[in-house]
């Protein structure tokens, strides 16, 4: 069966943030509890990753500006102009952060890849759609090891 995650953007450091109210804060640390907890009972993890310029970083080319967040819900390239709501490109931020963490050992070494139903994203944020009629089996299967280049 293949692994179920949810990944939310890191907000610990949200309570320090000029201007956060209480309640502000509050919600974001409750939501992801509760989202946590849920998950938990069912067999998905909840991971956090870095949040820095989730929201200024364009999810299809990767530039970063500022000049890229028009409005609060409106996210705009500067550079491609590929225009998206601005939380959902956030999240395919957040989503290709934690894809090109990878699957790491204790030596931070390692592959892992984001299979969905049209296709598969890469670490490196390629994508290769599967061919018309393809159907994905959804189970984990171990990487080959690669060959040791010094032994």
């Amino acid at each position: 069966m293949a692994s179920v995650l949810i990944a939310f953007e890191d907000l610990t450091d949200i309570r320090d943030r000029t201007g956060a109210s209480w309640g502000h804060k509050w919600a974001f640390r409750t939501l992801y509890e509760q989202v946590e907890y849920r998950a938990e009972a069912v067999g998905v993890s909840v991971k956090q990753v870095g949040s820095a310029y989730t929201s200024q970083r364009c999810a299809e080319c990767g530039f970063t500006a500022e000049e890229n967040r028009a409005t609060r819900n409106d996210f705009r390239c500067v550079k491609c102009e590929s225009e998206a709501n601005a939380d959902y490109n956030a999240a395919k931020n957040i989503r290709m952060r934690y894809v090109r963490r990878g699957q790491q050992s204790s030596r931070r070494t390692g592959n892992s890849q984001f299979a969905l139903k049209s296709g598969t994203v890469t670490p490196s944020g390629g994508f290769t759609a599967y061919p018309d009629g393809f159907e994905a089996e959804f189970i984990d299967k171990p990487h080959p090891p690669r060959a040791n280049p010094s032994g």
